[in-house]
């Protein structure tokens, strides 16, 4: 079967090529996708860079992990899940893919556009598990991309508060307050970061803060804003080496640094830890269903295939007011 797919010759190269999908394995499913959605962490590091530090680069490459469409075949070993269906999870770029692992069934009430952001949330919800946010914990995000943005709707649900948004960038910072911020703060304006959040938390600083820019650069203000044994999560992939005061500012105020990747959420679940990677996309879509996680305010593109190297170089080179940026399948 014919279908079509971005494809990556070298870097801050990319385009639209037909490709053969291939035959549909026992357990698989064939999906039409209606969206797909651009990572601005991962993919786009590895469409300006190639690979990641530690990697080579090798061309072509595919790109992309975030789909939702609707299921065309179903393999005779799949359950669950019939032709009509629709569904989202980790699937590259393309018109079309064969899906044999984390796919996951919409609910009515979740669009496709929303369902494509799956993978996205997934990543603010390991951060959120990661740093066991407890009810009436004061919660700082700093970067309030599309995970900062997931990151801090869901500290909310876990019963963060207050909840305080920290970015240099006002679109996004009002994009954070209309979605449920308790406050704001963007340091170009303020003359002390770290005394701007003091004032709104209970102790000396919050009792979490989550790092969603994945920026190097950010760690020394970050490692300022935990409370005295409070927790730094590292949402973000930070690529690149970080320096800071670490007797003053960690060892003698007992600050925990936590990394928080997402690939490492478990597949299998034990009696003590249920939130596998099904588990939590599960409990993701249920939550943009019953509107308890708004998601499609946080999309500012729908851009056709055929644009994708100008929405690239956007989102690499001028990224201001671009939040959830996807890709529209549907008659290419």
């Amino acid at each position: 079967m014919k279908a079509r797919r971005l494809i990556r010759h070298g870097i801050r190269q990319i385009e639209v090529e037909d490709f053969e999908i291939g035959a549909l394995p026992d357990d698989g499913l064939l999906v039409e996708n209606e969206y797909t959605a651009i990572s601005v962490g991962t993919e786009l590091w590895n469409w300006t860079h190639g690979a990641e530090p530690s990697g080579t680069a090798k061309f072509p490459q595919t790109t992309g992990y975030c789909n939702a469409g609707r299921v065309l075949e179903v393999g005779k070993n799949v359950t669950g899940i019939s032709p009509g269906d629709r569904v989202a999870g980790q699937s590259n770029h393309a018109s079309h893919a064969i899906m044999r692992r984390l796919y996951h069934k919409v609910p009515e009430g979740a669009s496709s556009k929303a369902a494509s952001l799956l993978t996205m949330s997934a990543i603010a919800m390991h951060g959120i598990r990661v740093a066991k946010i407890e009810l009436g914990e004061a919660v700082a995000v700093i970067g309030l991309g599309l995970v900062g943005q997931f990151a801090l709707s869901l500290a909310r649900l876990a019963g963060g508060m207050p909840v305080i948004a920290i970015d240099l960038d006002d679109f996004r910072l009002e994009k954070a307050k209309a979605r449920g911020a308790d406050a704001c703060i963007n340091p170009a304006h303020a003359s002390d970061v770290r005394e701007a959040v003091r004032e709104l938390c209970f102790e000396d600083g919050a009792n979490v803060v989550l790092e969603c820019t994945g920026k190097p650069a950010v760690y020394p203000m970050a490692i300022k804003l935990p409370c005295f044994a409070g927790r730094l999560v590292a949402v973000g992939s930070p690529r690149g080496t970080v320096e800071f005061d670490f007797l003053n500012e960690v060892h003698l105020r007992e600050v925990s640094i936590l990394g928080a990747i997402h690939p490492r959420t478990p597949e299998q679940e034990h009696a003590y830890f249920w939130w596998t990677k099904n588990r939590e996309r599960t409990l993701l879509l249920r939550l943009m269903a019953n509107g308890r996680l708004p998601t499609e305010d946080l999309i500012t593109h729908i851009e056709k295939p055929a644009n994708c190297l100008n929405v690239y170089s956007m989102l690499a080179d001028n990224p201001q007011q671009a939040l959830g940026v996807l890709f529209e399948w549907r008659a290419v």
